[in-house]
């Protein structure tokens, strides 16, 4: 996710102003911490959905829980994982899933400080139809992400229906091609009037 992005710059990330205006110290987070905290920024700058980025959050593997289980007394204190779900409540208040606090009504879906961190690890195009390292997901996230079982999202790349490559046991898939699919699927129910 940091391709074109200068580590160095992370002097750059060493706070964060919460939405109820409290600013956080990152300086004492790991780097992984660190790095996975832009990738949430970037992901939300490039509109990714509320449940997406929660359900990326949340997992106990990710590195902002810094080696600590999610269910570690003070582990929610971790400066980088109150930062990252800052993000989150911010997406599900740009999207209408959670209702904003009075103070929260005008609150902009990414602050001003990872407006240019953020942009620097943005997405690019694929060139000439190959996977970029930003832009993928893998299949557990596709599933996550469509609802369907890991062979479906498989048998979808198979068929040509999402642009994906296998390399060993792991599959990495575009995530635009994943985010059409599903919204191709979900435009068909509508016309058929499922829900």
């Amino acid at each position: 996710m940091t391709e074109g992005f200068d580590i160095a710059q992370l002097e750059l990330l060493d706070s964060y102003r919460l939405l109820n205006g409290a600013v956080v110290d990152l300086r004492s987070s790991s780097l992984p911490a660190r790095l996975f905290l832009l990738d949430v920024a970037a992901r939300l700058a490039q509109g990714q959905g509320y449940h997406e980025l929660l359900a990326r959050v949340m997992r106990p593997d990710v590195p902002l829980y810094e080696g600590m289980s999610p269910l570690s007394p003070g582990v929610h204190e971790l400066p980088a994982l109150r930062a990252a779900n800052d993000l989150v409540y911010r997406a599900g208040v740009a999207e209408g899933v959670i209702a904003p606090g009075p103070a929260e009504a005008q609150a902009v879906p990414l602050p001003g400080g990872l407006r240019p961190l953020a942009g620097r690890v943005q997405t690019q195009r694929p060139r000439e139809g190959g996977l970029t390292t930003e832009a993928i997901v893998t299949v557990g996230e596709a599933m996550d992400m469509l609802g369907i079982t890991r062979q479906a999202v498989i048998n979808s790349v198979r068929t040509g229906r999402v642009r994906g490559e296998q390399h060993g046991k792991l599959w990495i898939l575009s995530r635009e091609d994943v985010l059409r699919y599903r919204l191709n699927r979900d435009e068909r129910r509508q016309a058929r009037g499922d829900s």
